[in-house]
């Protein structure tokens, strides 16, 4: 009976770490750093494009104080499994929106996984709804993503998720 709850033990035990193991595949120190609030770690956009991006979500962030950060996640900084929550995560890590506002928007896109996540701050999800932010992302975002025109698209999201929120 006790070689029976000593092997209990040690399958409960490894059970325990490889659930913590899982639930922690990104620790905020393998997360990239942002370096503006387009992040094309994908090389989706030329310099021209991210610089048109970067503008334009800069000048809404000083109109508004809603912050918006935007990253292309290439397949290997997460699996395809993890994608929603590496964006999470990201949101987190970065401080995406003003303290005391939680006023943040992380836009994740993967070309490779064929993806993308809209990460609202609390204090945008009772002006943006999941619903509202679902149907922007299937009609501004997808469908030039569809044609491969992955700029347009962005830009297309980004002018509605602006509108809806001003």
């Amino acid at each position: 009976m006790i070689f029976y709850k000593q092997i209990c033990l040690l399958l409960c035990l490894a059970l325990t770490i490889a659930t913590k193991t899982l639930c922690q595949n990104h620790k905020t120190d393998s997360l990239p750093q942002p370096v503006g609030f387009v992040n094309d770690f994908e090389d989706i956009f030329s310099t021209t494009q991210e610089n048109y991006l970067d503008s334009m979500i800069r000048a809404y962030e000083e109109k508004t104080t809603i912050q918006i950060a935007l990253i292309t996640v290439d397949s290997s900084m997460t699996s395809r499994r993890d994608f929603d929550n590496y964006i999470l995560q990201i949101a987190n890590a970065w401080g995406v929106g003003k303290k005391g506002k939680d006023n943040g928007i992380t836009i994740g896109i993967s070309k490779g996984y064929r993806t993308m996540r809209i990460q609202n701050g609390y204090g945008i999800e009772s002006v943006l709804s999941d619903i509202e932010t679902k149907n922007i992302i299937d009609t501004a975002f997808i469908l030039p993503f569809k044609r491969g025109e992955y700029f347009e698209g962005v830009a297309n999201g980004l002018k509605a998720i602006m509108n809806k929120l001003h």
